[in-house]
């Protein structure tokens, strides 16, 4: 872990809440006057600790009512594989999250679609061809209580 001070955490704390938020008006919440906030933030970018800040879309708003998780099984598991799955995955744009695993499950993936059908159709267009597939199984989310990226600083 980078030597990250309380005034530091601060300013990342506010950053994942509001990540759109001007150096000025993150200094108005932790304290710190605009200047050294900007440097801090660009010395944290620099560092690779802040990593973007993305603008998050509703995915409902624009139509993309339905997401499935889906865990994948290889049919083999040297390294050229596991690569190429990933590769090859990491490709389809419905595909959000490729995780490669340890256990029974080789992959997970977060797919979001607009409806069952549109998953149905990328299921047997996209996932079945991917390379290596022995086993799909696939899970819809009928309801999200919680989702952030948020860490608990």
């Amino acid at each position: 872990m980078h030597n990250l001070d309380e005034a530091d955490l601060r300013i990342l704390r506010i950053l994942q809440s509001k990540g759109n938020l001007s150096a000025a008006d993150v200094s108005k919440h932790v304290g710190l006057s605009q200047s050294p906030v900007w440097r801090r933030i660009a010395r944290m970018e620099e560092d690779g600790i802040i990593k973007d800040r993305p603008v998050i879309l509703n995915p409902k708003m624009l139509g993309f009512e339905t997401v499935v998780f889906v865990r994948i099984k290889l049919s083999a598991h040297g390294r050229q594989s596991i690569e190429e799955f990933a590769r090859k995955a990491a490709r389809i744009p419905e595909i959000q999250v490729v995780q490669l695993l340890m256990g029974e499950i080789d992959f997970r993936l977060r797919v979001i679609v607009r409806d069952l059908d549109h998953y149905y159709d990328l299921m047997n267009r996209e996932l079945v061809s991917l390379p290596g597939v022995q086993e799909i199984q696939s899970s819809v989310l009928l309801h999200e209580y919680k989702s952030t990226r948020a860490l608990p600083l």
